[in-house]
């Protein structure tokens, strides 16, 4: 029999969350020592067992306190990491009208408000490293 080492697959969730601003996006400052202080999107690897479904409302609630239900979860996008070790399937959670963060938690929580002026080059680039270092850690 033969042992195939197929790539894992990371579910991110993309929670939009309605501030007095506007519609934020929710998002975590990573805590691990890889990419640590650097913001992410909530998520992580889908285990043996659960949907990828499961997999993201676990994630969700692991890393922010936010309980969000799996069958509301939509795909949006599915993407492979060039190394091609890891798949990352993007969905997307419905709107929140409000979010007390959970700091024992996680380390920190970010609004990014969606409607504000796009990021400088600086912070479009931290925004892509902490989505790129949810693939790697």
């Amino acid at each position: 029999m033969s042992a195939y080492r197929n790539p894992p697959t990371v579910v991110v969730v993309r929670v939009p969350v309605r501030t007095d601003r506007g519609v934020g996006l929710l998002m975590v400052r990573r805590a691990l020592q890889d990419g640590k202080g650097k913001l992410a999107i909530p998520g992580g690897y889908q285990v043996k067992g659960k949907t990828w479904q499961e997999a993201g409302a676990d994630e969700v609630l692991e890393e922010t306190g936010l309980a969000v239900d799996p069958s509301s979860l939509k795909p949006v996008d599915v993407r492979t990491t060039p190394d091609r070790k890891v798949n990352l399937l993007f969905c997307d959670a419905p709107a929140v009208g409000s979010y007390t963060p959970v700091p024992e938690r996680i380390a920190g929580i970010a609004l990014i408000d969606t409607t504000a002026a796009p990021d400088s080059p600086e912070k479009a680039a931290e925004r892509r490293a902490g989505i790129a270092s949810l693939a790697a850690g």
